[in-house]
């Protein structure tokens, strides 16, 4: 299913839309015992290592600003990400935190919340999925935004916790991702991430000025960490009338 997936794979309109920041807009609910937390994010990424991110995490209506300069990206290594199967499957597994088919489809998922990957790389991407052994492909799988595309699935704790992802079933583009556990009356959700906008732009949502009095950069720069919260909204994963502005959390 992924080979056949990954001979067909489409473009979409976000693959030639021009600017130097990937723009992508994610949203994660991490659930807990007793309580849930949302967080929804919009991050820009260049490929000399810059970016920026704007971020509203819930219940407490909290929102981080975080901006980054050429080079303080480099831990993400994103440009060189897809370079071959062997860097993005090492990629990944950074990102997932660990290694086996589960690391790898959580790190994808990681990936494509700071990067756009085009067509070539999408392809790459689900090429390896169908050479890594240990995973279950679905037809028809629906996500919470109502998006119907292929499941890939990965299993942890002797079959007791389940890694799911999502893929667009025409162009490959990751849509979301799930960690549940079995329960007595089920899977329940533990993470479920969504993919919503992604597309490019220009500028980000703050940047130095050019003038002899420059703006104010914003009041700290944090390095990228592991989310401890991953991300239900309608939008295509592609809105080209964000190229503009960029998006906005």
């Amino acid at each position: 299913m992924l080979l056949n997936l990954a001979s067909r794979l489409t473009a979409d309109r976000c693959d030639t839309l021009p600017g130097r920041f990937a723009v992508v807009h994610h949203r994660l609910w991490r659930y807990d015992t007793n309580s849930t937390r949302e967080t929804d994010v919009v991050r820009w990424y260049a490929a000399d290592d810059s970016g920026a991110e704007l971020a509203r995490r819930s219940p407490n209506r909290q929102i981080t600003q975080d901006w980054w300069r050429p080079g303080e990206l480099r831990v993400r290594n994103l440009t060189n990400a897809y370079l071959t199967s062997e860097w993005l499957i090492t990629q990944a597994h950074m990102q997932g935190w660990g290694d086996g088919p589960a690391a790898l489809v959580e790190g994808l998922a990681a990936l494509a919340t700071w990067h756009n990957p085009g067509q070539r790389q999408r392809r790459l991407a689900t090429r390896v999925l169908a050479d890594t052994s240990g995973l279950t492909a679905h037809p028809a799988v629906t996500d919470r935004a109502g998006r119907r595309g292929v499941g890939i699935t990965a299993f942890t704790e002797q079959g007791h916790t389940r890694h799911l992802l999502i893929l667009d079933s025409d162009t490959g583009q990751i849509l979301a991702y799930e960690v549940s556990t079995l329960t007595a009356t089920g899977w329940r959700a533990q993470i479920y991430l969504l993919l919503l906008t992604r597309t490019h732009t220009p500028r980000r949502w703050w940047e130095p000025s050019t003038a002899n009095n420059p703006a104010a950069p914003p009041r700290r720069y944090l390095h990228p960490r592991h989310s401890p919260v991953w991300l239900i909204h309608q939008d295509q994963p592609c809105l080209a009338s964000h190229t503009d502005d960029g998006a906005r959390s």
